[in-house]
């Protein structure tokens, strides 16, 4: 593989382990950063302006943050080019990729959850494709589309996926059982996130300072203990899960995406 496909020791990750799991996460350069498309289509202009993919964590230690580069943007941006590029592929990559996973989590003796959208808000159930295998259960190749094609949950029923997301339009249609989507507040989506709540589903929202109990008359838990969100409550009526802004440009950000 030319590059990582999962993420499984960054601090966030490595919170799930107390918890029982091996959190794999998946990070392509955000939005169009990678200048190949576009991979968060409702991404908020506050929500680019401090995106965790580019200003948190290790991609965000560099000098200018706006334009210097280090290993690890450069890596998010090739995966993104080959993603979009030369789908099947990378596809091949990230099959391979799951599957040691699952050999880790089982050596490690921890159910495998994994997050296909570190950074970037693509709608995976969308992305279909077919696996071939040799006699040892290997993969081998990777076949676009197609009318059996199949999601990436659907090649691994049994592993939990979760991730955040700001497009409100895809909790409108039926999602795989194995995968546990949150709705990520911003600046411009406010009223899709109060109707969401009103209808069950979680909403992730990021707040300066310590943490409320409620938000809008929604119980608010600490959503920053770990990333495995199919843990958090779920009920008739959602509840908001409370994070704190990562990086340098969220902490300081005023333009409505972390609420003060």
């Amino acid at each position: 593989m030319q590059n990582r496909i999962y993420s499984v020791d960054s601090a966030k990750a490595i919170k799930a382990q107390s918890y029982g799991y091996l959190n794999a996460i998946h990070y392509m350069a955000p939005h169009k950063f990678a200048g190949v498309g576009n991979l968060c289509s409702h991404a908020s202009p506050a929500c680019i302006a401090a995106c965790l993919g580019l200003y948190s964590g290790q991609a965000g230690m560099v000098k200018d943050q706006d334009r210097d580069m280090n290993s690890v943007r450069l890596s998010r941006i090739a995966k993104a080019k080959r993603f979009m590029q030369d789908r099947a592929a990378y596809l091949l990559d990230m099959v391979r990729a799951t599957d040691q996973v699952l050999a880790q989590a089982i050596a490690m003796n921890l159910a495998p959850c994994v997050r296909p959208n570190g950074c970037t808000d693509i709608a995976w159930e969308g992305v279909r494709f077919n696996v071939q295998r040799d006699g040892k259960g290997r993969a081998i190749a990777v076949t676009l589309g197609g009318a059996n094609g199949l999601s990436i949950f659907d090649h691994y029923p049994d592993v939990q996926f979760v991730d955040y997301t700001k497009n409100h339009t895809r909790f409108a249609r039926k999602l795989p059982a194995n995968y546990h989507m949150t709705l990520s507040r911003s600046e411009t989506n406010e009223a899709h996130c109060l109707d969401a709540l009103a209808r069950g589903v979680n909403v992730a929202i990021v707040f300066a300072g310590d943490k409320p109990s409620q938000w809008n008359g929604f119980d608010v838990i600490d959503g920053d203990k770990h990333d495995l969100r199919h843990l958090d409550p779920r009920g008739a009526r959602g509840v908001v899960v409370g994070l704190s802004p990562k990086g340098r440009k969220a902490k300081k950000d005023t333009g409505g995406f972390v609420v003060r």
